[in-house]
């Protein structure tokens, strides 16, 4: 119960510096209350002594440095240094947190309802990622259920679409591919070791719309509606998205991704809210699965 305490005042000093920069005596004050709310706050105290510990297990532990703004005089997070995995907890943290002080009243709040997508073999393979050692599984591909046993020397483990997939050089042909978590099976981590693999995981894929990459990337050009256009600009589409041009009319993004199927998948969600402008090779497929799709109901 200690440990958790202690890793709950972190989150708890985390989450509020994350939404507001405070004052100490602010900050003091919404810990404790926290903790109380846990039966917490005869246990464990929150004083300046403690913030200064609790600021350097903070950066040891999550990477996360707390600063002081000595003009507006209040503790702030520095978001340099923030990592995705770190606001990825904190938001796992808080939704935790409204789950269980929900759940003390009323189920207030409804969850999607998804498959499990193997995240069990999170820290199977993050282990043998760490210590360089070798992986075998049985991979099976949804589009013709082929089955295959498959050698690997695992890079990294990457999120897309609520999925999981383990980048790895294929011992079969040398080749850096990803395997989706959900089709691997007879996950094993063997004893062999490899030598260190050189291949930047953001630098290959910081195009890729998704987790494919087999095109080269280029500059798309989409039209959406001013109604879709509010949701594409509040959550955009990709990381390079750009605003050209933004009426009362359409809103016209650029993009530079490498156009594949994943892309076409996502703008056939919008139906006639989005038109693609280009390139012609992207207008062309999309033309073909449109004119595909109506075949069907004729």
């Amino acid at each position: 119960m200690a440990k958790v305490g202690f890793y709950k005042r972190y989150l708890y000093i985390i989450e509020r510096l994350t939404t507001v920069p405070c004052n100490f005596n602010d900050l003091q004050k919404h810990v404790m209350t926290k903790l109380e709310n846990d039966d917490l706050g005869d246990k464990f105290e929150f004083s300046s002594r403690t913030f200064i510990r609790d600021k350097a297990d903070i950066l040891d532990l999550f990477g996360i440095e707390i600063v002081y703004n000595r003009k507006d005089k209040v503790y702030c997070i520095n978001d340099e240094v923030e990592a995705p995995a770190v606001s990825r907890m904190i938001e796992a943290f808080s939704i935790h947190q409204a789950l269980k002080d929900g759940n003390k009243i009323s189920p207030s709040i409804y969850l999607e309802k998804r498959k499990v997508t193997g995240t069990h073999l999170i820290n199977g393979i993050l282990h043998a990622i760490q210590n360089r050692l070798m992986i075998s599984f049985t991979h099976t591909k949804f589009w013709d259920m082929e089955i295959s046993e498959r050698t690997v020397k695992p890079i990294a483990i990457k999120e897309s679409e609520h999925r999981w997939y383990l980048i790895a050089q294929d011992e079969k042909d040398g080749s850096i591919k990803n395997f989706g978590f959900d089709r691997i099976s007879n996950l094993k981590i063997l004893d062999t070791k490899f030598r260190p693999i050189t291949f930047d995981v953001d630098n290959n894929y910081q195009h890729a719309f998704g987790i494919e990459t087999y095109e080269a990337p280029e500059k798309v050009v989409l039209s959406f509606t001013w109604q879709q256009g509010n949701y594409i600009k509040s959550f955009p589409l990709h990381s390079s998205q750009k605003i050209t041009k933004d009426t009362d009319e359409e809103l016209v993004v650029e993009l530079f991704i490498h156009p594949t199927n994943e892309i076409v998948m996502e703008l056939l969600k919008y139906d006639s809210n989005v038109k693609v402008i280009a390139p012609v090779s992207l207008r062309n497929e999309m033309k073909k699965r449109i004119k595909k799709m109506v075949e069907i109901y004729k």
